[in-house]
C-alpha cells in the first residue's frame, strides 16, 4: 500500500490528506441541517461531470462516513498504488482513518476509526464484482465493508498503519476464498495483530467480527452495504466464541470497562480477557453442545484402504472338524430357503436398509443444500484418509464432543474442498451405516457412529493444544511458553477404515 496522488502532502508513509476520497469530500460541500448535501459552489454543468468522475458506490459510502464525522471531510487515508482491477493484490481501494474522541464517561477511549472501501461494489460496472442484483435488499459486491477502532496511545498524533494492512489481509481472504464475513464470526490469527509493535506481551492475537455500532447499513446505487467491525480478542475469548457464541463474547467485552467499552475499541495494551469471561473460566462445561457448526481450514482427503499391517487382526483359524460343522449347517439353511416362493425370498439386504432411510430424509437443511441436490456425482468410498492443518485439527475435540456426540454435524471448509463429520440420524446427510463415506465432487461426508465418536473423543482430546501457543495464563506469574506438538500426527481406526493426519501449514502450500 502506498500514497495516492492528490493535492495534500503525505503526513507519513502511505497516508495522504487528499486523494480520491478527499476529492469526493471536496465535491460535496457541508451538509444542510437535514443532512442533504448542498452545492453552492457548483453550477449545473459541474455536477454531472463530478458524478461521472466519482464512482456512485464510493460516493454513497463517503456520505455515510460524513454523516458520522461531519467535521472531517478530508480524513487521513491509505490507498493502493495499483488497483485490484488493474492486476494489483490489494482489493481495498481506500482505507480512511477518522479521529474519534470517544466517550470517557462511558469508558469509551479516544480512538482511530478505520473504514475500508472496496469489499462492496464501488463502481457497478463489473470491473471487480459481478453486476449488482436488481431485487430489493440485494448486496453491493460482498455486501459489507470492514472497520476497526484502535485506541489512541498517549503522545501519538498519527494513526498507526498496521490496521490498514490487517483490513487488506482480511479483504484478500474474502476475495480469494469467496467466504463472506458476518457479525458474530471469529478469525484465528495466532500472532500479534500489530506485527509485534506493541511488544511481545500483547495478548490480542485473534479477531471477532461485530456490527459497527455507529455506522448503520447503507443503501448504495449498487446494493446494500453493512459495516463490519473487526475487534481484537485474546485466545481465551476466541475459544469461548468457538465453544459458545461470538455475540455473547462481544457483549462481555463491551461490558468490561477495561476492554474498550460499548463501541468495542481494540486496546493493544490489554493484558487479560474480559472480566466476566475470566470469572466463568472461559470455557463451556465438558460435553456441553457447541453452537459452532463449521470453520475454514487447510484440508484435503483421499480414498484409503488399510494396508494388511493396518487391518484388524484376523481370528485364529478354526479346527477342521468345527469348519465342517459350520459348512453343513449353512448348506441346510440354504436348501430350506430355496423352497420359499414370492419376491420375499429374493430380498436384497442392501436395498432393504437403503429404501427406508432414503424415504426418511425428505428435507435437506441449508448446510447440505447445493452440491447434494443430485446423486449424479456422488461417490461412495470404502475408507478415507483425512488431512488437516493444526488449526483445523485443534477443533476436532469440539467437533466430536460438542457436535457429533450431541447428534449434530461439523464442517471444515478449505480452498476447493470441504469435510463434514455427521452423527447418525442427521437429516439431509448422504451417509449411513452401509455407506459411511460419501463424496460429492470435492465435498466429503463422514459418518461417525457413537462407538467411533467415543473412541475419537479420547484420542483427539489433546488436539485442542495444537493452537495453544498463545494461550493466556491466569496471571503473569503463571505465564509459560507452550511448545506446539510435533507434526505430523496420524491416528487410524482400521476397523472403520478411517485415518486422520495433522500436517503443518507448509504441507498445504
Amino acid at each position: 500500500m502506498s500514497s495516492g496522488s492528490g493535492a495534500g502532502a503525505p503526513t507519513q508513509g502511505g497516508v495522504v490528506r487528499s486523494s480520491a476520497l478527499s476529492f469526493v469530500a471536496s465535491a460535496q460541500p457541508a451538509t444542510t441541517a437535514d443532512n442533504v448535501p448542498g452545492a453552492p459552489d457548483m453550477n449545473r454543468e459541474q455536477v454531472p461531470q463530478t458524478d461521472r468522475l466519482v464512482p456512485a458506490g464510493l460516493t454513497a459510502l463517503c456520505e455515510a462516513c460524513s454523516r458520522l464525522y461531519p467535521d472531517q471531510p478530508n480524513p487521513l487515508q491509505v490507498t493502493t498504488r495499483l488497483k485490484y482491477w488493474l492486476g494489483g493484490h490489494d482489493p481495498l481501494d481506500y482505507i480512511s482513518m477518522y479521529w474519534n474522541p470517544g466517550k470517557p464517561e462511558e469508558h469509551i477511549l479516544p480512538h482511530w476509526h478505520y473504514v475500508s472501501f472496496g469489499v462492496s461494489d464501488l463502481h457497478g460496472d463489473g470491473r471487480v464484482h459481478p453486476p449488482p442484483g436488481t431485487w430489493a435488499g440485494a448486496p453491493s459486491g460482498y455486501g459489507f465493508e470492514l472497520t476497526m477502532r484502535l485506541s489512541a496511545e498517549e503522545g501519538v498524533t498519527q494513526p498507526p498503519l498496521w490496521p490498514a494492512a490487517l483490513l487488506q489481509a482480511l479483504a484478500r481472504y474474502v476475495f480469494t476464498t469467496g467466504n463472506k464475513l458476518c457479525a458474530g464470526d471469529h478469525i484465528t490469527w495466532h500472532r500479534a495483530l500489530d506485527g509485534g509493535a506493541a511488544g511481545a506481551r500483547s495478548r490480542l492475537r485473534h479477531l471477532l467480527v461485530a456490527a459497527d455500532p455507529l455506522l448503520p447499513t447503507t443503501h448504495t446505487p449498487h446494493g446494500t452495504v453493512t459495516f463490519l467491525q473487526i475487534v481484537g480478542c485474546t485466545g481465551r475469548e476466541l475459544k469461548a466464541a468457538q465453544r459458545g457464541s461470538g455475540f455473547e463474547v462481544l457483549k462481555l467485552i463491551s461490558e468490561d470497562p477495561k476492554c474498550g467499552g460499548g463501541w468495542l475499541v481494540t486496546r493493544m495494551s490489554r493484558r487479560a480477557s474480559c472480566r466476566r469471561l475470566r470469572a466463568a473460566g472461559g470455557a463451556a462445561p465438558p460435553g456441553a453442545p457447541a453452537t459452532l457448526a463449521g470453520v475454514s481450514a487447510a484440508l484435503r482427503w483421499m480414498a484409503w484402504n488399510p494396508q494388511p499391517s493396518e487391518q484388524p487382526a484376523s481370528p485364529s483359524p478354526l479346527p477342521p472338524s468345527v469348519e465342517q460343522q459350520i459348512k453343513d449347517t449353512l448348506q441346510r439353511g440354504l436348501s430350506s430357503m430355496t423352497d420359499r416362493s414370492g419376491p420375499e425370498g429374493h430380498m436384497s439386504t442392501d436395498s432393504f436398509e437403503m429404501s427406508s432411510m432414503e424415504r426418511a430424509l425428505p428435507h435437506i437443511p441449508e448446510l447440505m443444500e447445493g452440491s447434494w441436490r443430485g446423486d449424479t456425482d456422488v461417490e461412495y468410498l470404502e475408507g478415507v484418509h483425512i488431512m488437516l492443518n493444526a488449526e483445523g485439527a485443534s477443533l476436532l475435540p469440539l467437533a466430536i464432543d460438542g457436535r457429533i456426540l450431541a447428534g449434530s454435524h461439523f464442517t471444515w471448509r478449505g480452498r476447493g474442498s470441504a469435510l463434514t463429520l455427521v452423527a447418525a440420524g442427521v437429516p439431509g446427510s448422504k451417509v449411513h451405516a452401509a455407506r459411511p463415506y460419501t463424496a460429492c465432487a470435492a465435498w466429503l461426508q463422514v459418518l461417525i457412529p457413537k462407538d467411533l465418536a467415543q473412541d475419537m473423543s479420547k484420542k483427539v482430546a489433546a488436539f485442542s493444544k495444537l493452537a495453544d501457543s498463545d494461550s493466556e495464563p491466569n496471571s503473569d506469574e503463571e505465564e509459560q511458553s507452550v511448545e506446539p506438538p510435533m507434526l505430523p500426527i496420524t491416528l487410524t481406526w482400521p476397523k472403520h477404515k478411517l485415518k486422520i493426519t495433522i500436517l503443518s501449514d507448509s504441507e498445504f502450500l
